[in-house]
């Protein structure tokens, strides 16, 4: 199983958080190697993601269901492949953050990063203004800010799981990550780039 969470602030309201991640319409395309998908009622659809794992590039068919649904928080949904031995689940989870809490609000992980990671998210977040969203938050002076948290997991299937399982880690951190980063670029108003 190849699972990976990402957490990250932004300093639009919860409400327009929510307008864009509880419409997968809206945030499927940002979707790291996203080709299209297809919308089979309310809470069924099917994607095409281009996948590139290490030398091997496919791409996969993932039916995908909202199973839980709950306005304006939480959205969780399960991922099986179509034509592949693979399935899944993903969450996507608001949670509005008080004053104290804004400013020492920075993305993170359930991976623990290295010293060279951290220090480059560092310098990005202060190139993007973060730091100085964050403090403004603080003093009360901006507005409320709200933790996104991604939550993607795959499981591969077959007699090449295992080696599947291990390229595939990777590629969820940064699917993860990726999308987390484009759907608060969305919402800041921030160019995204495909």
């Amino acid at each position: 199983m190849a699972e990976h969470t990402h957490r990250i602030t932004t300093w639009v309201s919860a409400d327009e958080v929510w307008e864009l991640v509880s419409d997968m319409d809206r945030w499927a395309p940002l979707l790291l190697g996203y080709q299209s998908h297809e919308q089979h009622g309310d809470r069924e659809s099917v994607w095409t993601i281009k996948g590139d794992v290490g030398t091997l590039t496919r791409v996969v068919d993932f039916r995908v269901q909202i199973t839980e649904w709950v306005e304006p928080s939480q959205v969780e949904f399960t991922l099986e492949g179509l034509g592949e031995p693979m399935v899944g689940d993903g969450s996507f989870q608001l949670e509005p953050l008080g004053p104290g809490e804004a400013a020492a609000a920075e993305p993170l992980t359930t991976e623990r990063l290295g010293l060279l990671t951290r220090w480059w998210a560092a310098l990005v977040r202060r190139l993007l203004g973060g730091g100085d969203r964050a403090a403004t938050a603080a003093a009360g002076t901006g507005p409320p800010a709200v933790r996104l948290t991604f939550r993607l997991n795959l499981t591969p299937g077959g007699p090449m799981a295992p080696m599947l399982e291990a390229m595939i880690k990777p590629v969820m951190v940064a699917t993860a990550e990726d999308l987390a980063q484009r759907i608060v670029a969305r919402l800041e108003g921030r160019e995204v780039t495909a």
